[in-house]
């Protein structure tokens, strides 16, 4: 058993490691074909850079071997086929420059922001803060209607019937949660706001960029387009330029062919040889050949023709000089001009933008404006219809005030009548207090009874439960022992069949080793007998004694097992003799406790039959018990209920009071409050007329200095186009020109841009100004619900009123009955007592009636400090009521402060994001321009050199890099299969393993 379970840990230490290896090496095995993959991904992009070298290559060879021909051939101008074939592989460097172009990181990257910006407007676009504002807007409406709903149930339910305490309890519930929810309602508006002025201001400054990047790519646009057209310029001026200097070639040849005319030989003239003056004097020449015979046959002296070369190369050298400084002067005016034409270019798009963007702001300023007209309508109705409410509630206090004095004068009277009805009561009271003290002293004798019967019930008690942990502490003790005696059964009986298991086991390998034994030594003597005659004839005889040694070893070893063998089984017949003997008194001693156990539960149920007997008479007592406090407890009750009854009377008209003057206070001070704000809307939308007049001269600035930069661009386009015609003439004047390829635009013009910002800036104050008033009139809004349902609340509470004085006429009806009936009683008492300790009686009920007026005048001097205290602590809340609305008014100026200083800081970083965005814009334009003329470089060296040198200079170049190329693809390849054998001996290791 012990061997099987160190096998059994080895196998799962063993499986562990394996599992933990499998998931190594499936780590590695992600690594690695990521790096393949990524390395793939680099060959590929490698070998299409080869192979558009490869092309670029064989473009220029073959290029190089039609010059090189054309050279060859002195004679002859290129033909049309050779002339097709030339444009069709110039536009296919064309194609692949573009497509190099295309495959640069630089427009990747730049097309990837493009991308991504897009993805994170779309994103913007589809937020769900103003979905959760609605839906949070929607919830807490919702709950405002619940509760105002549940409000007005409990106030129908209720009416008249029920205390008014109650009710103003309910009330205060409901106007705490009415507040805490319109404060919610309040936050959540204000984070939709912000929400939503963020959301626009993203909007506007996407829009700017996108605005900018527009215009800067149909900049560019126009510049790759002039670019392109400039390429195709200079091809064909390079043609037109190998056909002059074929002709020069010819003209040169011809004039040094051909022979002089006339010459001054001793003190004859001699023209200059020029081709004017041949073509000039040709005829008269001719006509003089016949005259001058003898002159012509004379040889032309070698001092004349060196004189005529060094002229002609004279004037080719001032003519060369002169192209030059032409073509330097041509190539910086068409470079301005390029300039000129982007900037206007870029100018002219800029102003489209601005002009549409100025349409669309004075459409939607004059929507906002007519909105803002009818809201002012609108407010100035509502302005008028809450005067007419005000005067409504200023009538309806004073009729308030009326019904109040007429109320205090009725409370007046109904005191008096109250003040002699208690008078009565406190008689009475006097009396119930001595019944009261009679029961008391019974209930002591009582008390006491049973505090006895108390303490022998806790005697019995606690020998109940000592004989109860006793018995507890026994059975489980004895529940532990026959526990472990049935898990020592259990062991003894695992082990018996375990060693019988492998009594069998053992006594089947013994047998099938007695038969191999058997079999080997049969075996053994006839392979010995085969060995040694075998022996005989090929090997000696000292091979056979030591084989015979060996087997001999073998066999007393297989003897030496059998023997251990058989001692193994002899000491485990032993062990379960042994075993058999202890599970016979494990047996005996379960039997001699289940015996004892049975005696303890015996014992255990008569102590059980006398705790129950006890408890029953326990019981009765306690009845009895109960039922004298309940008697006791309902005399008490009803005592302190009409105690409670006439408190509750006093309480009551005390808060009405109260109440009626603290909702005439706060109706003072919010018809105050409301003229207040009137005033305060009013002086809000004259500063509003006043920004808009404002706005509208700004506007009016604005477009006058549009009109302005308008009337600059058509100057500028004036000066532009004649300078255009000044140079087209002088381009007509010249007989070759040379351009140069072109330079980037310049920056966008910071005058238009600082325009745009001051529009931008005072779109936003219209649009924060426009959102305030938005806020006011909600808050407006809002007031004169509360002011409706204060109204509502106070016509509820004069009917609360009326509904009070016909229950205290009712009351005083029931009073006046009450009071006859009690002296009609005590008349017929007088008459029928004749009792002799009756004037011992009127003495006691003199001084009770004493003692009585006395805790009377007690009691109206503390129902008068009580009084006092009301009013003081009534005071004292309007004062800390006036404080918390200075300090939330505090707290909002605050706030409003707070969110301004806010709102100044978030644009000036705006601003700053914005200067920092146009500073990287100009940076990766500077970058573009410097690719460009890189670009421009390249296409130049591409098209080729004028010289043959420079030319096979740069293909060396080119072959060179090539080779390079080719070597660092046949490393990465030789890496690649290296990883990919390396990969395949990590897998079949890894299945080897598994």
């Amino acid at each position: 058993a012990v061997e099987k379970g160190k096998n059994n840990i080895n196998y799962m230490n063993n499986f562990l490691e394996a599992m933990l290896f499998w998931e190594k090496s499936e780590g590695e095995k992600k690594n690695l074909l990521e790096k393949i993959a990524q390395l793939e991904d680099l060959c590929a992009k490698k070998e299409k850079f080869i192979q558009s070298n490869k092309m670029i290559v064989k473009f220029r060879e073959d290029h190089i071997v039609r010059l090189e021909r054309l050279h060859k051939e002195a004679g002859g101008s290129l033909l049309p086929k050779e002339q097709d074939d030339l444009l069709s592989e110039l536009r296919e460097e064309l194609q692949t420059l573009r497509e190099q172009m295309e495959q640069h990181p630089r427009i990747a990257k730049y097309a990837m922001e493009n991308h991504n910006l897009r993805e994170e407007n779309k994103r913007l676009r589809s937020l769900q803060s103003v979905k959760k504002a609605q839906e949070i807007d929607a919830q807490t409406m919702a709950e405002l209607e619940k509760a105002f709903l549940e409000a007005s149930a409990a106030e129908k339910n209720t009416g008249g019937h029920h205390l008014y305490s109650t009710t103003i309890s309910v009330e205060g519930n409901l106007l705490a949660s009415v507040e805490r929810l319109k404060a919610r309602l309040l936050q959540t508006q204000s984070e939709l706001a912000s929400s939503k002025q963020e959301y626009e201001e993203f909007k506007e400054l996407t829009k700017k960029k996108h605005m900018e990047l527009e215009s800067e790519l149909q900049s560019l646009r126009k510049g790759n387009q002039h670019l392109e057209n400039i390429l195709e310029a200079t091809k064909a001026h390079k043609r037109r330029e190998v056909s002059q200097l074929h002709k020069l070639h010819r003209q040169t040849l011809k004039n040094i062919t051909t022979p002089t005319k006339a010459y001054q030989l001793r003190s004859r003239l001699v023209p200059r040889i020029s081709p004017e003056i041949s073509d000039y004097h040709s005829e008269d020449f001719q006509c003089s050949e016949e005259m001058m015979d003898d002159i012509l046959k004379e040889p032309v002296p070698p001092e004349m023709n060196e004189q005529a070369y060094e002229a002609i190369a004279e004037e080719l050298k001032v003519a060369q000089e002169q192209l030059s400084t032409m073509q330097t002067k041509l190539d910086e005016e068409e470079s301005k001009n390029i300039k000129l034409q982007q900037h206007i270019n870029k100018l002219e798009h800029h102003s489209a933008q601005i002009q549409e963007l100025l349409s669309s702001e004075r459409n939607n300023w004059s929507k906002e404006r007519q909105e803002l007209l009818e809201q002012i309508k609108s407010l100035e109705k509502q302005f008028q219809d809450s005067q007419s409410k005000t005067d409504i509630l200023k009538s309806e206090v004073y009729d308030l005030r009326i019904v109040l004095q007429s109320a205090d004068k009725e409370l007046s009277a109904v005191k008096l009548e109250y003040s002699a009805f208690r008078e009565k009561q406190e008689k009475e009271m006097s009396q119930l207090s001595g019944r009261h003290m009679d029961v008391q002293f019974q209930l002591d004798s009582v008390r006491l009874e049973h505090e006895k019967i108390l303490e022998e019930k806790a005697s019995l008690q606690d020998d109940y439960d000592n004989l109860q942990e006793v018995a507890k502490f026994e059975t489980d003790q004895l529940k532990q022992q026959l526990e472990d005696r049935k898990q020592e059964a259990e062991a003894m009986k695992t082990e018996l069949c375990n060693l019988l298991k492998l009594l069998k086991t053992e006594k089947e390998h013994n047998e099938k080793l007695t038969l191999q034994l058997q079999e080997d030594k049969e075996n053994n003597s006839k392979e010995l007998l085969k060995v040694l005659e075998k022996a005989q004839v090929e090997k000696p005889s000292s091979e056979m004694v030591t084989r015979c040694e060996q087997q001999e070893a073998k066999l007393q070893k297989l003897e030496q097992e059998l023997a251990a063998a058989e001692g193994f089984i002899v000491s485990l017949k032993k062990t379960n003799d042994a075993d058999k003997e202890v599970v016979t008194d494990l047996m005996r001693q379960i039997q001699e406790l289940r015996s004892s156990m049975n005696h303890k539960t015996e014992s255990i149920d008569g102590l059980t039959r006398e705790l129950e007997d006890i408890n029953c008479k326990y019981n009765l007592v306690l009845a009895a018990k109960e039922e004298s406090k309940r008697i006791i407890e309902d005399q008490e009750k009803k005592i302190e209920e009409l105690r409670e009854a006439l408190e509750r009377r006093q309480i009551a008209d005390n808060i009405e009071r109260d109440l009626l003057c603290e909702d005439l206070s706060h109706t003072t001070d919010q018809l105050i409050r409301l003229t207040e704000a009137s005033k305060k809307h009013d002086s809000l939308l004259q500063c509003a007329q006043e920004d808009i007049t404002k706005k509208e001269a700004l506007i009016q600035e604005l477009r006058e200095q549009l009109d302005r930069m308008t009337e600059e661009l058509e100057k500028r386009k004036n000066e532009y186009e004649l300078k255009m015609k000044q140079i087209d003439c002088f381009v007509d004047s010249s007989s070759v020109t040379f351009p140069q390829c072109p330079k980037t635009p310049p920056n966008f013009d910071v005058n238009l841009a600082k325009l745009l910002e001051t529009h931008e800036q005072e779109i936003a104050d219209r649009r924060a100004s426009a959102i305030n008033l938005e806020h006011l009139v909600h808050e407006l809004n809002e007031e004169r619900r509360a002011k409706n349902d204060e109204i509502l609340r106070l016509k509820e509470q004069l009917n609360e009123l009326e509904n009070l004085r016909l229950e205290m006429q009712i009351l005083m009806e029931n009073n006046r009955n009450l009071q006859s009936l009690v002296e009609a009683q005590r008349l017929s008492k007088n008459s029928d007592q004749k009792h002799p300790d009756v004037q011992y009686l009127k003495e006691k009920e003199e001084e009770i009636a004493e003692e009585r007026l006395a805790k009377n005048k007690a009691m109206e001097e503390m129902l008068k400090i009580k009084a006092e205290l009301e009013e003081t602590k009534n005071t004292l809340k309007i004062k800390e009521n006036t404080c918390l609305e200075m300090t939330l008014e505090m707290e909002r100026t605050r706030a409003l402060e707070l969110k301004a200083f806010h709102e100044k800081e978030e644009i000036r970083s705006k601003l700053e994001e914005t200067y920092e965005e146009r500073d990287r814009i100009g940076k990766e334009m500077d970058l573009l321009r410097k690719q460009v003329d890189s670009l421009a470089e390249e296409n130049g060296k591409l098209l080729g050199h004028q010289n043959l040198n420079q030319k096979i200079q740069y293909l060396v170049k080119l072959k060179k890099d090539y080779a390079k190329l080719t070597e660092e693809t046949e490393k990465l390849r030789v890496e690649n299969a290296f990883l990919k054998e390396s990969k395949k001996c990590d897998i079949c290791r890894h299945h080897d393993l598994l």
